[in-house]
């Protein structure tokens, strides 16, 4: 007797149902041997031409629910319990009570992703997946691993046990990650870090229908907690320190270029790289040829100011003739983000910390030497800026400062 006709309670199509059976077992085979991306699609093939035993749908969610790919599975395990209370599945066992038991393990999963998942994927869309890794590798050290390293470590060393147990890419990635085999392959459960695996899985479940932008985003995320924990004491220390990137900050699809970067008054970038911006006015003077913005951007511990050049065309536009102003600046505060993620500048903004922002417009910028002045047109505020000068108080004094340097 084939063992769909053991499962099945009424006569189906023999051709199909042996084609079936056929991918059926190929697919226990691949799963029994740990391969579970051959099992679900030899699984699937077996659901194309025989759709109606549930229990293959049950066996599929199993290799779902191994790779943690939670929303699949909880698809599957609903189908099970829809087609045997519509009488649609053949097999003579029911297999609702299995499927009810594992949706109430992934429940917390499904809920967040439900509530958080469209927030979490316009994360990651807004931030690109440097600065989004970064957020939550942050957020993981300091809200549930208590920015404690032995702790921080322990997560890493489950985490990637987990991985190699997985197979595959996983496991790959578990057996060059840097973190010795022996390290990991001792290691046990951990009551101290539930919590962050709980969260962790749930993120990652938000991106479980593309298995390999979760394996993307997951592995990014370790990476970051790696580096971590080597680099830092307490798993989150962003410091004022100056800003190491090469060239000129040019944001190309917004079409500005970032100027300088102050933070809590201390002055972390210069753009050295912009003489092309400036013109010879009528005094002999070095003066930009377009207008500055000041991008403000505050929580209750940061004060980060950047301040951005738009050229000469689109300054006239927005700033004389109001043409969609209050939607290309906030299309620019958006790039900003975005340029330090995919540029992994993570010394500018905390992941974790939750920022307002405003604007302050529109400067006239002057360099002289390495020194730059920029004030406003009814010269009420000025700015003086260098490697290692920020002043912005009164701008009669700061004017005659500038004018008056050699």
């Amino acid at each position: 007797m084939s063992l769909f006709s053991f499962f099945s309670r009424i006569k189906t199509d023999p051709k199909a149902e042996a084609q079936g059976e056929q991918y059926f077992r190929q697919a226990l085979q691949y799963h029994q041997y740990g391969n579970q991306d051959d099992a679900i699609l030899f699984f699937t093939k077996s659901l194309e031409v025989s759709p109606n035993h549930s229990s293959v749908y049950l066996n599929r969610a199993g290799c779902f629910m191994i790779q943690e790919r939670y929303l699949e599975a909880y698809d599957d395990y609903r189908k099970v319990i829809d087609m045997e209370k519509n009488k649609e599945s053949v097999d003579i066992e029911r297999t609702t009570p299995m499927a009810l038991q594992n949706i109430e393990r992934i429940k917390f999963f499904i809920s967040f992703e439900q509530k958080s998942g469209d927030t979490v994927r316009q994360q990651l869309s807004n931030d690109g997946l440097k600065y989004f890794a970064q957020r939550w590798a942050e957020i993981l050290s300091n809200q549930h691993l208590a920015n404690d390293l032995d702790l921080i470590k322990y997560f890493i060393l489950e985490e990637i046990k987990e991985l190699e147990e997985m197979g595959g890419i996983h496991q790959e990635y578990a057996l060059n990650c840097g973190i010795n085999h022996s390290e990991f392959i001792k290691v046990t459960e951990n009551n101290n870090t539930g919590k962050a695996f709980i969260f962790f899985k749930s993120i990652l479940c938000c991106f479980s229908r593309d298995p390999l932008k979760m394996f993307e985003i997951r592995t990014a995320i370790l990476n970051k907690l790696i580096s971590l924990s080597i680099t830092s004491n307490s798993g989150n220390n962003i410091s004022n320190q100056k800003i190491d990137y090469d060239g000129g900050m040019r944001l190309i699809e917004a079409e500005v270029d970032i100027m300088f970067i102050v933070k809590n008054g201390e002055v972390m970038y210069v753009n050295n790289e912009t003489p092309h911006l400036y013109e010879i006015d009528k005094d002999g003077d070095m003066k930009l040829d377009g207008r500055v913005v000041n991008f403000i951007f505050k929580d209750s511990n940061e004060v980060i100011e950047i301040f951005v050049a738009f050229d000469d065309q689109d300054s006239y536009s927005m700033f004389t003739m109001n043409m969609g102003r209050d939607e290309r600046l906030n299309y620019v505060a958006q790039a900003i983000f975005q340029f330090m993620g995919q540029n992994n500048i993570t010394n500018v903004f905390s992941a974790t910390a939750t920022y307002s922002s405003q604007y302050h417009y529109t400067f006239k910028l002057y360099k002289k030497n390495d020194k730059h002045f920029m004030i406003n047109n009814n010269q009420s505020q000025a700015y003086l800026i260098s490697e290692n000068i920020y002043k912005n108080n009164n701008a009669d004094d700061i004017k005659s400062e500038f004018w008056g340097m050699a």
